[in-house]
């Protein structure tokens, strides 16, 4: 079994979805919330899920790499 592809569709969804919560954030920054969420619970999770995204990117460089040989 292969795990490039599967971080590599892990790290896509990360990033994907932090980056909607940033842009959640920004909205609650006018609004006060969004979606019943704080500017701050946004910011903390899109940072969380932008992190995770940057290390499921390199565990797939990794294991691409392995595969190879």
């Amino acid at each position: 079994m292969k795990w490039s592809p599967i971080l590599h569709g892990i790290s896509a969804v990360a990033g994907v979805v932090g980056l909607l919560a940033i842009f959640g954030a920004w909205m609650a920054t006018a609004n006060g919330s969004f979606l019943g969420m704080s500017e701050q619970h946004l910011f903390n999770d899109a940072i969380s899920l932008l992190l995770a995204s940057v290390a499921f990117g390199i565990g797939t460089l990794i294991h691409l790499k392995e595969e190879r040989k």
